[in-house]
């Protein structure tokens, strides 16, 4: 059994803090890890633990191969990536740039689930002008490897599909260009693919930047999504992150992803993620379909997960029938009082009727739904057997 394991352990017996700072050491520094990686995107294996976008780290060989075959069984191809100590700093910092915000330690085995900001001090650029920050999208990185993974195992749903895309029209991208811009115009290089077909690449940050130009034979130039609209419109095909998840974008693709710009939610004035729960939480549904039932004005109700830059909720889509905005308003804002007294979970409730909603409840199964009996039909009509 690995030190690290054992500290996990010990750690779940007494919450010590100093065994906390014991393991978190042990990650910084210890000689080999490994880490579970996704042939599909070439990059790290992603995905939501307490909603929550996470990476999975393992202090032995064997503990990340039982996990691998556990994830193949589920239509993931995965691979394991082994990280020794003198490149540790740069995989945990290659996780900030994947969108990664936890790593869930030896998964499968005693494990602890450690934000990222407790092992790496993760920049704050917030208070840069934008112009002026470093180009980095770890939120479009994070929904693209996410969505690619998913499209492998089928399994991608609406909601993953307008996230990525959405997201890649808010990035900010790198592009190689030769020489120096003439006016308007400038000279970007070509890349071939195994059809035959020439591509513009275009990257998401200066890690993959390099992929294409590590001896800084161009220069790389800021870009945005009307740059690649604007070269896809005159019959080009670019391609982002080439070397990567390798996202080929063409004229078609251009208004996919206007149409999921429009589609895509906003909560409180602020770019809100909807996405499917791995694990459903038994105990609250169970607590809300009582509730629900018993309330009686509710007719179904939907649940997925919402995230913001302010954090995690999970997201409950009431059906509330044909009654007036006003009433449902008012049933939103007293189921979310109710809700409070029994989970400290925090939940947003929304009506099915609203943009949010109909995005959140869109091919989702309920889980409440009330049963209506039609007491217009005469009773002789029933079949009631024997």
């Amino acid at each position: 059994m690995s030190r690290l394991q054992r500290l996990i352990i010990e750690y779940g017996n007494n919450k010590n803090k100093n065994t906390y700072r014991d393991i978190l050491a042990e990650i910084q520094n210890g000689e080999v890890l490994y880490s579970a990686f996704s042939p599909v995107t070439r990059g790290h294996f992603v995905d939501y633990v307490e909603g929550i976008p996470s990476s999975f780290l393992f202090s032995e060989k064997q503990y990340c191969e039982d996990f691998c075959r556990h994830i193949k069984e589920s239509g993931y191809t995965v691979g394991i990536a082994e990280c020794k100590k003198d490149s540790r700093l740069s995989m945990l910092s290659d996780y900030h740039r994947s969108g990664i915000e936890s790593v869930l330690i030896d998964n499968g085995k005693a494990h602890i689930l450690i934000p990222l900001s407790d092992l790496i001090n993760v920049p704050d650029f917030s208070k840069i002008p934008e112009e002026q920050r470093p180009i980095i999208n770890p939120s479009f990185v994070c929904s693209a490897n996410r969505f690619f993974q998913c499209i492998e195992n089928k399994t991608v749903t609406p909601d993953k599909e307008i996230n990525f895309l959405s997201d890649a029209y808010n990035a900010r991208y790198i592009i190689p260009i030769e020489g120096k811009p003439e006016g308007n115009r400038v000279n970007i290089p070509s890349i071939g693919r195994n059809d035959g077909e020439k591509v513009i690449p275009f990257f998401t940050d200066i890690n993959e930047y390099k992929k294409i130009d590590p001896e800084g034979k161009f220069n790389p130039v800021p870009a945005g999504f009307a740059h690649i609209e604007n070269l896809c419109s005159a019959g080009e095909i670019v391609v982002i992150n080439p070397f990567g998840f390798n996202f080929t974008v063409t004229k078609e693709t251009c208004e996919a992803v206007n149409k999921a710009v429009k589609l895509a939610p906003q909560s409180d004035g602020e770019r809100a993620v909807i996405y499917t729960l791995e694990k459903i939480p038994s105990e609250i549904t169970e607590k809300l379909s009582e509730l629900f039932d018993n309330d009686g004005r509710i007719m179904r109700a939907f649940l997925k997960g919402l995230r913001k830059s302010s954090g995690s909720q999970l997201l409950v889509t009431l059906d509330c029938g044909d009654r007036e905005e006003d009433e449902v308003r008012a049933i939103l804002e007293e189921m979310k009082a109710k809700s409070e007294k029994f989970t400290d979970k925090s939940i947003a409730f929304v009506s099915s009727m609203s943009h949010m909603g109909r995005l959140a409840s869109n091919e989702t199964v309920p889980f409440f739904e009330r049963f209506v009996v039609d007491v217009s039909i005469p009773p002789e009509n029933f079949d009631i057997g024997e």
